[in-house]
């Protein structure tokens, strides 16, 4: 009898699909979308990220400075002129002030020693006025000093944009404790909500007219060129014209040009006009009690002189 062998099927050749299979295929290939859910949901597109904070908004919110693309070098608050200028900027007027009292003639002339003892007690009543000032506006004031104050006063506060902070045992501090402006940058948090007075224009204004006020009123007594062992009219010694004296006003000058550039740089990057303008109107008043006001009222002059006289 004929044996028959029945042979598997080839695996490398799969049985031709059958026509049902073959429908369904058609089918599913003519109409993608019967793959799709019926009415997918739309996806909403990524969120575009912010643009990067100005510079004074950076600094005021301790994000790393200098930002990628500083608008300009002196909007950056780390520009060398802001750190190591108008920072300490009371200790280059009071440098100012000292070497105006020890070079210049209306505090060292011969005919000026009848006077040198007052003049030099009344130039540091005079500065020791607009320290007070100075100190009480920006730096303490029985506690927070009168901007802070201010700024709390009308509606501002401490608030946190920044979730991590470096400093350790920080995460804790409650916002509203925080009543200066400097223990709110520590805390990563920003002075946000109330008027914030400009303290850079009321510093640089105030130094700026106390050095002009002190170099111009210092020359007045020995006039504008000197020498060494020159003779007066009455035949005295006239011990002007030393090169301490001559840097001493080019100094003085610096000091108050470098200021008035500042000040500029403050205008144009920083603050409201209306900060600036309350920081310029409480410069202004300092300065007009302690130069103006005594050419009109002879008490006060008795106390502070004025400049030379």
């Amino acid at each position: 009898p004929t044996q028959h062998h029945h042979q598997p099927p080839d695996s490398t050749h799969p049985p031709p699909p059958s026509s049902s299979t073959q429908q369904l295929s058609s089918s599913a290939a003519s109409s993608p979308s019967s793959l799709q859910p019926p009415n997918p949901t739309p996806q909403p597109p990524p969120p575009t990220p912010p643009p990067p904070p100005s510079p004074s908004i950076a600094s005021d919110l301790n994000l790393p400075l200098p930002p990628p693309h500083p608008v300009n070098y002196f909007a950056r608050k780390d520009n060398i002129f802001n750190l190591y200028f108008v920072k300490i900027g009371w200790f280059w007027t009071t440098l100012a002030v000292v070497l105006i009292l020890v070079s210049q003639p209306a505090y060292t002339h011969v005919r000026a020693r009848i006077h040198r003892a007052r003049r030099t007690v009344q130039v540091g009543l005079r500065w020791g006025c607009a320290t007070i000032v100075w100190y009480a506006v920006t730096q303490w004031f029985f506690g927070p000093p009168i901007m802070d104050r201010g700024f709390v006063l009308t509606g501002g506060g401490c608030e946190r944009v920044v979730p991590v902070v470096e400093n350790e045992g920080v995460e804790g501090v409650d916002m509203k404790t925080v009543v200066t402006a400097v223990a709110c940058k520590s805390v990563g948090g920003a002075w946000r909500g109330g008027h914030d007075v400009s303290g850079h224009v009321f510093l640089l204004v105030v130094m700026v007219s106390m050095v002009v006020f002190e170099v111009v009123g210092g020359r007045l007594q020995g006039g504008w060129g000197w020498r060494w062992g020159g003779e007066g009219e009455d035949g005295e010694m006239v011990l002007v014209g030393d090169g301490v004296r001559v840097w001493s006003v080019r100094f003085a000058w610096t000091v108050a040009g470098l200021g008035w550039w500042m000040l500029l740089m403050t205008a144009i990057w920083f603050h409201t006009w209306f900060e600036k303008v309350t920081g310029l109107l409480i410069a202004l008043g300092t300065v007009y009690v302690i130069y103006i006001l005594p050419r009109r009222v002879i008490e006060w002059r008795n106390v502070v002189g004025l400049p030379g006289v």
